[in-house]
């Protein structure tokens, strides 16, 4: 998986800070502590104008960058679920950008 963390077990008290990973559930060592930190930011002016040059609308742009960004936590979800997901992206995102 890429971006992984494992703790294992002969690192004690181990405290990790990074970016851009996706948090396990399984740390072998008791007294690790797993932490997850999360930003938002604004799709920039200049990506959005980079689609609608190449004819794709504001929204379809918008759609595409959003389910891109996420693309990589919902590959990690079952199959059943990861297909659901999508279709609730798809719904929720659908006239609600702009």
């Amino acid at each position: 998986m890429y971006g992984a963390l494992r703790l294992v077990v002969d690192a004690p008290a181990a405290c990790k800070y990074v970016t851009s990973v996706l948090i396990g559930t399984q740390a072998k060592n008791p007294s690790a502590r797993i932490e997850h930190e999360a930003t938002t930011s604004k799709i920039g002016e200049d990506q959005l104008f980079y689609f609608q040059q190449r004819g794709i609308d504001y929204e379809k742009a918008m759609a595409a960058m959003i389910s891109g960004f996420c693309r990589d936590v919902f590959n990690e979800l079952p199959d059943e679920f990861g297909a659901e997901v999508n279709q609730l992206m798809s719904l929720k995102l659908e006239g609600s950008v702009g």
